[in-house]
Parts: C-alpha cells; structure tokens; sequence
C-alpha cells in the first residue's frame, strides 16, 4: 500500500489523519465514469462530508467506522460489513480506530469533464 494524498484539513473535525491505498483495478475512461477498485486505510479522525462526489461500495476489513446523517441518525460498520454511500452525500465519517477497507469507487464524469 501507497501513502496518499492527505484528507482536507477544513474538512477534519478529529485526528492528524493518515491514509494508504492500493489500487487493484482502474477502468479505461468510459463516457459515463471510471470505476476503481482497491484496498484503503486510515488512521483514527472525524470527518465531515459534503457533497461526496462519486458512488462508493465498501467492505470493512478491520477497524470500524460510524456514519451520522445530517438528521442525526446513526450507523455502525464494523468488520465484515458492507455498506454503499452514494454520490452527493453530507453527513459525518467518524472512526475511532484505525480502519481498513475494501472499495469500489464509481466516479461519473460531468457533461464537458
């Protein structure tokens, strides 16, 4: 695994966070997307997310991670779990420890991308 680019600092509520990635798989540009698949980590943080700007299917590995919706509901993904979140999602990545996870990312290019 690689070290990649560090998260947005405005957008870290908790933590220094650090991540690593591996990619296992990137499509060719297609009209519609690009689609990658791989193996990420990261240290312990809090995160907001606005807008998030692609689909994402994931599957938990180690660790665990708490998603909270804007109107304040919560969900829990721990090791062995699986959960999507879609594009143009807001709402609060909280991971307490650090956390491993498969994903495949769908990133759907804009009309004049």
């Amino acid at each position: 695994m690689s070290p990649w680019e560090p998260i947005a600092h405005d957008n870290v509520l908790k933590g220094r966070p650090r991540q690593r990635r591996h990619r296992f798989f990137v499509s060719d540009r297609m009209a519609a997307g690009q689609v990658r698949v791989g193996i990420w980590e990261a240290t312990a943080h809090t995160e907001m997310l606005e807008n998030y700007p692609k689909d994402e299917f994931m599957n938990v590995i180690e660790g665990s991670v708490t998603i909270v919706e804007p109107d304040g509901r919560m969900e829990i993904f721990i090791k062995a779990d699986s959960f999507s979140m879609p594009c143009g999602f807001t709402g609060l990545w909280q991971q307490d420890e650090p956390m491993k996870k498969y994903f495949m990312v769908f990133d759907a290019f804009l009309s004049g991308d």
